[in-house]
């Protein structure tokens, strides 16, 4: 009878810790949005400012009174 009291309190110990690690990430989801949100628009300014660093090695003329 131990040996399956054992068994039963790991498997209790494990549900227990999964559902600890669910109601976690729950908790922390809006924050892991707003930062996933983040760095999309700063991932899309660095873009826009290589697009314009590009195009002015490749169009010296345009940039000439800059």
């Amino acid at each position: 009878m131990r040996h399956e009291e054992a068994i039963y309190m790991y498997v209790l110990k494990l549900i227990c810790m999964t559902i600890i690690q669910l109601i976690r990430q729950v908790w922390l989801l809006p924050q892991t949005v707003t930062n996933a949100v983040k760095q999309r628009r700063q991932q899309a300014v660095r873009n826009e400012l290589e697009a314009e660093r590009l195009d002015r090695i490749r169009n010296p003329s345009k940039y000439l009174g800059k």
